[in-house]
């Protein structure tokens, strides 16, 4: 159950109407003021986020409301590690339901037509998550974010046609004056609204190859540059990964020290030494839960801590991993986690 505070604003899950939060009496009902000023208590359990309707204007800086067409909304935010986006060197990624919808999600990175999936996974009704972190380098090294989610719920529902986006972004796109304020993140983000209208019939599914299905958010001349750099791929270090063999047991120990990763890791710089460990622990991740492994043992060591967070994070999309833990102290110290898969 969702944890409100004392200013949320809410819609009613089951009739029309909403206010403000202005009480909590307990767990389970709050007191919600309505735009009448008239107070009344409400089961928690039957109220929903009101920051639906989100529209961006390049001279706001806030998010602002329009006419209310529905409770539903799903959107991309992608908010910067700075309170001034100008100095930011890290951007968050999250995809943020707002609908009774649960979905699938792909998400991956282009550049000329060539795409890399960075994340993936399933998003709860009414949940907000991170599912991925992009340096400024990476930013400047991709052109294209591109979302695929299947929609479904687990009752009797209206179907809805399957989303596909195609976001083309540069470095001009995370100009500061782009950049909202938003109640449910503590730093300005970007928003793009991926879907807002629910009420979709078959005849509306447009192909994924079709024009109006890309949003182009640089100029020709840009695209036309951009098609005319070198081919680049995605991440790829300039040294070789050695080669790794596993046999697949009930119980797996995956080390990610990076020496144990690559040959001549010191031609690597912090990033690119960060990615290599991220992309071979997802790819055995799911390699190991695929052959049926229950316990897997993963270590990341203690450094600065951006390794262990980034997993568990990580870990938090997995729909097969039961529950996540400090390694035993005695064999590992502070250095490793263990998951265990359902």
């Amino acid at each position: 159950m969702k944890k409100w505070k004392i200013g949320d604003k809410v819609k009613f899950l089951n009739e029309k109407g909403g206010g403000t939060i202005t009480a909590i009496k307990n767990d389970y009902e709050v007191i919600v003021q309505l735009p009448d000023g008239m107070e009344i208590p409400y089961a928690s359990n039957e109220l929903i986020p009101d920051n639906k309707n989100i529209i961006i204007n390049p001279n706001a800086s806030s998010l602002q409301e329009t006419n209310l067409v529905d409770n539903k909304v799903i959107y991309l935010a992608i908010e910067s590690n700075t309170p001034k986006v100008k100095d930011a060197s890290e951007y968050y990624v999250y995809l943020y339901n707002l609908s009774d919808y649960f979905f699938y999600y792909t998400y991956s990175l282009g550049k000329n037509n060539t795409y890399q999936c960075v994340a993936h996974g399933l998003i709860q009704s009414f949940e907000k998550q991170r599912i991925k972190t992009l340096s400024s380098t990476l930013i400047k090294d991709i052109d294209t974010h591109q979302i695929q989610i299947i929609l479904y719920q687990d009752r009797l529902y209206t179907p809805q046609s399957p989303l596909f986006e195609t976001i083309k972004l540069n470095e001009r796109s995370f100009q500061p004056s782009l950049f909202v304020s938003h109640p449910d993140f503590q730093r300005p983000v970007y928003i793009v609204i991926l879907k807002d209208n629910f009420a979709i019939s078959n005849s509306d599914i447009v192909s994924s190859r079709s024009p109006q299905n890309i949003r182009v958010h640089i100029s020709d001349e840009d695209l036309m540059k951009i098609n005319q750099l070198k081919e680049k791929h995605l991440q790829k270090p300039s040294t070789h990964q050695k080669s790794i063999t596993r046999k697949y047991q009930d119980e797996v120990v995956l080390d990610l020290h990076i020496e144990e990763l690559v040959e001549n890791p010191g031609n690597l710089s912090p990033h690119q030494k960060l990615q290599i460990q991220l992309d071979i622990f997802e790819k055995e991740l799911h390699n190991a839960i695929a052959s049926n492994v229950k316990k897997i043992t993963i270590i990341h060591g203690v450094g600065n801590g951006r390794l262990k967070y980034e997993i568990r994070e990580y870990l938090k999309t997995v729909d097969e991993v039961k529950s996540v833990e400090d390694a035993p102290y005695k064999h590992y110290g502070f250095g490793a986690t263990v998951v265990y898969i359902k």
